[in-house]
């Protein structure tokens, strides 16, 4: 399929690139596939009890909802895109994430397979959950799956954090396209967990930084949420 890279279309991609990869990093420009490999600059060393110690917290949201704004920097940290949206998180292993600005487009992980939908282009496409989730560290936040978990290193940075809990995230695996990722948590009057922003950092450098408000963890997103259907006259490219 042919895309036209006007100024709309170019940037939609960055826009999601950083959330879902092994789906959108088929859409990636070209421009950006060789810039320098990302170094390391965690000061920390990961160990098992900070693994241990996210899983932990995490375990506590068994779903939440939120509205995000997000911002897409280059590897020189100039930004190159803002954005808005909604995101619903249900374990284990349902995501629905819905990119409002600059444009509309749609995230739908249903359990079994990872659905985008851009209305735009009038398209969609379904891949498979299992051959994506390995490599797609978002979905950290929907599993408890320990063999999943084995294939990420994580460093724990709570003394970073005023009244909160900061963690990071790196895969084992060195081709991996997110290199980091990171979480960061805050404590509500009433001790309840929130997870308060999180980032995700790829190979090129590019770091996607994604700020939560109106969180929610009482109420269980509507399961219609966590589906999808195609739409009329929309086409569908399934890679599943």
């Amino acid at each position: 399929m042919l895309f036209n890279f006007t100024k709309k279309t170019f940037f939609r991609p960055f826009a999601l690139a950083s959330v879902l990869l092994p789906v959108l990093s088929l859409y990636q420009p070209m421009a950006y596939a060789e810039q320098a490999p990302l170094s390391n600059t965690a000061v920390a060393e990961p160990t098992n009890e900070a693994k241990e110690h996210l899983m932990t917290t995490l375990a506590k949201l068994a779903f939440f909802s939120a509205d995000f704004s997000q911002k897409i920097l280059d590897d020189q940290g100039q930004v190159l895109q803002q954005g808005s949206g909604t995101l619903a998180i249900s374990k284990p292993n349902l995501v629905n994430w819905k990119t409002i600005t600059p444009d509309e487009t749609l995230i739908i992980s249903d359990g079994n397979t990872l659905w985008f939908y851009d209305p735009f282009i009038e398209q969609a496409s379904a891949y498979s959950l299992a051959k994506s989730i390995h490599n797609t560290p978002i979905l950290l936040l929907t599993s408890d799956e320990p063999t999943l978990w084995k294939q990420y290193n994580v460093i724990e940075q709570s003394g970073d954090v005023d009244n909160g809990l900061r963690f990071v995230v790196m895969p084992k695996d060195a081709s991996s396209q997110i290199k980091k990722l990171t979480l960061s948590f805050t404590e509500t009057k009433t001790n309840d967990i929130e997870l308060s922003d999180f980032s995700f950092q790829d190979a090129t450098g590019q770091v996607s930084q994604i700020s939560l408000s109106q969180f929610n963890a009482k109420n269980k997103p509507d399961a219609a949420l966590f589906t999808f259907s195609l739409p009329e006259g929309i086409r569908l490219e399934d890679k599943r």
